[in-house]
């Protein structure tokens, strides 16, 4: 099927993500379980790696072995400690650009 909007296909991951986000932000979901097992985690971890897997894409680089995972991971323990969405992105993309040896 042909879409009659060719750019669609490339705003369903912000959208999902930023939908994701706002759900997470209004729920409140409290971090009951000790480590990453709830379901606030994986919703963080998995909606970051589509994020994360997306940027590289538009970039037109492949995604270092590992970086989405130990990056998205850094985000979820960042959110557990208090910190805000954007704050987390910042934290564990420096950690991940030092890691990773990456550059913007």
């Amino acid at each position: 099927m042909v879409s009659a909007n060719p750019g669609s296909a490339l705003r369903p991951v912000p959208v999902l993500f930023s939908l994701a986000v706002s759900a997470l932000l209004l729920a409140g979901l409290p971090a009951r379980a000790q480590g990453l097992n709830n379901m606030r985690d994986q919703l963080i971890i998995h909606y970051c790696t589509l994020a994360v897997n997306a940027d590289f894409t538009k970039a037109g680089k492949t995604v270092p072995a590992g970086l989405a995972k130990d990056t998205c991971t850094c985000v979820a323990q960042q959110v557990n400690a208090r910190a805000t969405i954007p704050q987390a992105e910042t934290i564990c993309k420096q950690q991940a650009m030092g890691k990773y040896n990456l550059s913007l």
